[in-house]
């Protein structure tokens, strides 16, 4: 029997942190930061969930392609932000979709395209449900006659592999290990891993302008796309498929990026890999974040492109069970298809050694360095980060994160500010001090993406409101200090005002006019990009 995706945290069901994990993690904020959990929720089960009515009823023709049982609406009423999380355990799901519809094809996207416009009813892509930012949420309030979510998982096929120009043709519907599957028996990868590799699509890395496995270089889903096709309510739209092209403003550009606002991207030809050979992954403490950061400019600046260089703090190691919290973790990883790796490391060494760190584990004798010390135990904290929250939210315990990225000459003066200012919020909001930590996901020979977790004790019964008090504060403090509301999470519903602060008007203009161009009844994942009022009137 097929396991089932929760609908009430990360991950399959019966998956999730071992109960040591459980204890070992709850131990250490209690006895680290004062982080006590406040209170005790389960989960609430589908019987135990009061969904509305659905408004919508599909036509005969698409009642194959819809689902309207509990379990379907339930799973796509949110994503995985702290927000959804919170509402979730609140049993909050009076925003459920109406429907749930499963396309096969691109006639049937555009046949749904349809059929919600002249309903009036808004239409959600979804993907695999992993936006920590409210972009599959549907909070559309009463504007539309109803909520159609499209899951694009049935439109999931590798279409072709074209290994002379290293390419493929994929559904935007694949998810990570599907996709990676297929393109295994060519002798090739996408190699593109984000944390939610294994329950998000490549349609949604695109869509969200997704940050992926490697720390340099091909640090973004743009970076690998060739063409994309998008459904929209106007038509269908097809770009180019070319390995560079200098003909006016990119139509991919467009599209990348648009979070399901614009249309429905169907497929896309993407830019493939030979698969890894030689790979090398080395570790170095440094006694303070600021000092491990110089080590990173100098490496990201010295044109070795390493598929991983990245620094975590005392705390964020501390939190997770990776250090003692009295250093700073760098783990800097080349891989090659062609070569060994091993003199690209000397350099990147000699980078760290420089900078005053000091060898977490010796990879020069042992290919399973990047499973040993600090690094090792990084490595195995990051996997289960993402089934912390199913553990933490119950129990009144905020856990979330934000990332930025900021050029290397205000980088410290930002990561001080934007750190303490989180502080303040914690504070602020809920009178205690919390856990505040920072690592960096990407960089850049301009720039690093600072990348930050906080967590605090919540009072149960205003959790929310404390949250996106804490969550306008960073906001604020992130614009005021000079960086990018998001470096790779995308905009959704919760960045949306700050979005719209750091984009010129004169784009958001054109932004809006491209909206009504190509959905001209406003049913398209409404609220996200673009601001909307007054749609969703119903065809008579």
């Amino acid at each position: 029997m097929a396991k089932r995706l929760k609908y009430w945290g990360w991950g399959y069901e019966g998956d999730g942190l071992s109960p040591s994990d459980r204890d070992a993690l709850l131990a250490t904020l209690a006895a680290g930061y004062a982080i006590d959990a406040t209170g005790t929720v389960a989960v609430p089960g589908l019987g135990d969930i009061s969904l509305p009515l659905p408004r919508l009823a599909p036509p005969p023709a698409l009642v194959p392609l819809c689902a309207q049982d509990p379990y379907e609406r339930v799973l796509h009423s949110f994503g995985q932000s702290q927000p959804d999380s919170i509402r979730i355990f609140s049993r909050d799901f009076a925003h459920a979709p109406d429907v749930v519809a499963y396309p096969q094809d691109e006639d049937d996207v555009a046949a749904l395209l349809e059929w919600a416009g002249e309903e009036g009813a808004a239409l959600i892509p979804f993907g695999g449900g992993s936006s920590v930012v409210g972009g599959v949420t549907p909070d559309v309030a009463d504007r539309y006659a109803g909520v159609v979510t499209l899951d694009m998982s049935r439109m999931n096929r590798v279409l072709e592999v074209d290994t002379l120009s290293r390419s493929a043709l994929i559904q935007g519907g694949a998810r990570g290990p599907e996709l990676e599957a297929a393109l295994k028996p060519h002798g090739v990868t996408l190699r593109h891993f984000p944390q939610s590799f294994q329950h998000s699509t490549l349609g949604g890395w695109i869509a969200t302008r997704s940050g992926g496995h490697f720390a340099t270089l091909y640090t973004h889903i743009d970076d690998l796309v060739e063409n994309v096709t998008m459904v929209t309510p106007a038509g269908r739209m097809e770009s180019r498929r070319l390995p560079g092209s200098g003909a006016g403003p990119s139509p991919d550009r467009l599209l990348i990026g648009s979070e399901g606002s614009l249309g429905i991207i169907t497929e896309a030809w993407v830019r493939v890999q030979g698969r890894v050979r030689f790979k090398a992954t080395a570790g170095f403490r440094f006694p303070d974040f600021v000092q491990a950061a110089g080590a990173v400019r100098a490496i990201a600046q010295a044109g070795l492109f390493p598929a991983n260089v990245r620094i975590v703090d005392g705390v964020e190691l501390a939190v997770n069970g990776a250090g003692d919290g009295s250093f700073t973790l760098m783990v800097v990883s080349f891989e090659s298809a062609d070569r060994p790796v091993d003199t690209w490391m000397d350099i990147a060494e000699e980078c760290a050694l420089d900078e005053g760190g000091v060898p977490d584990a010796d990879w020069r004798t042992n290919p399973d360095a990047h499973l040993m010390g600090a690094a090792g135990a990084w490595r195995e904290a990051f996997i289960r980060m993402p089934y912390n929250r199913g553990v933490l939210t119950p129990l009144g315990i905020i856990s979330d994160t934000f990332e930025s990225a900021i050029t290397w000459d205000r980088f410290e003066a930002f990561y001080r500010n934007v750190r303490k200012a989180t502080h303040d919020a914690i504070r602020e909001a809920t009178g205690g001090v919390g856990a505040v930590s920072c690592r960096f996901s990407h960089a850049y020979p301009d720039g690093p993406a600072p990348y930050f977790a906080f967590h605090c004790a919540a009072d149960p019964g205003s959790m929310l409101e404390q949250w996106w008090e804490i969550k306008r504060a960073v906001s604020d403090a992130v614009m005021d200090n000079g960086g990018t509301i998001t470096h790779h999470h995308a905009i959704g519903r919760d960045h949306q005002p700050w979005y719209e602060r750091q984009r010129p008007p004169l784009f958001g203009d054109v932004l809006a006019r491209a909206k009504t161009h190509l959905d001209p009844r406003g049913i398209l994942n409404p609220g996200v990009l673009v601001a909307q009022d007054g749609y969703g009137s119903k065809t008579t």
